[in-house]
């Protein structure tokens, strides 16, 4: 949790040019998702900026964008349980996935450890989306189903995009793009991206952020928007977000100086 209160903050710093956390105010909706309340950036730069965060595994990660809402998930590939007990994912999460998401994930094989890789890439992907919307888990999984195809540019099997059906309903304003992280340890990113209009946000704050939304854009804007690049996320030691202002305090507290 103090990783991702960290990872908003210097999120929020980078996008305003501050060099220093001071004068951030970050507030949670109702629903318990974190947003930059003030100051905002420029309408002209970034008109909807809003970050999101998540933790899971050995990575903490964060994705940001400046005109759609995006929700991001890391999804550690860990069958088992802290006692060693393996997951019957199939029994347990057998509402959470669509019939089609099923037959995805058993078409990897008879290896569990295949299907669940599968599978976990599909649950990251709900995540997202649900944490992009802002409901969280009042949201049943089992409505939104994704369908993937191999993202360009990117070595196989490490890198997808996608597109999600909403209780029956394509939705052509959502994109997700999904990649593999690197190290010994398997985990899978996805980043959801889509209308502002989409946002669950009972108290109303976080919605006043969005200062344009897809309704006034010009033809061919949103689509810009959403298909823009979405890489992979860069990997940056925890001290090089720590401002320099605070970096005696954090080296005093254990942490090493940087840079």
């Amino acid at each position: 949790a103090l990783m991702s209160r960290l990872l908003i903050r210097a999120a929020s710093a980078s996008a305003l040019g501050h060099a220093s956390f001071r004068k951030l105010t970050v507030k949670r909706t109702k629903g318990r998702k974190p947003f930059l309340a003030s100051p905002l950036p420029p309408v002209g730069e970034a008109p909807n900026w809003n970050v999101n965060v998540s933790h899971e595994g050995t990575w903490v990660v964060a994705a940001s964008e400046p005109t759609c809402v995006v929700g991001i998930d890391v999804a550690e590939l860990r069958r088992h349980k802290a006692n060693g007990q393996p997951i019957d994912f199939h029994k347990v999460f057998k509402d959470q996935l669509t019939a089609s998401e099923w037959r995805d994930v058993n078409s990897a094989g008879s290896d569990l450890d295949a299907q669940y890789e599968v599978f976990s890439r599909f649950w990251s992907a709900k995540e997202s989306f649900i944490k992009a919307r802002g409901d969280g888990m009042k949201f049943e999984l089992g409505k939104v189903e994704f369908h993937w195809s191999a993202l360009a540019g990117f070595p196989e099997r490490t890198a997808y995009e996608g597109t999600a059906i909403v209780e029956g309903k394509a939705a052509p304003h959502w994109r997700f793009v999904q990649h593999r992280m690197p190290g010994e340890r398997a985990h899978w990113t996805t980043v959801a991206r889509g209308p502002v209009a989409d946002v669950v946000d009972a108290q109303g704050e976080f919605s006043k952020n969005f200062r344009l939304p897809e309704s006034k854009m010009q033809d061919g804007e949103w689509q810009a928007a959403l298909l823009a690049p979405s890489p992979p996320c860069s990997v940056v030691p925890v001290a090089a977000m720590v401002p320099q202002e605070d970096m005696d305090a954090y080296v005093a507290a254990g942490g090493r100086r940087w840079p």
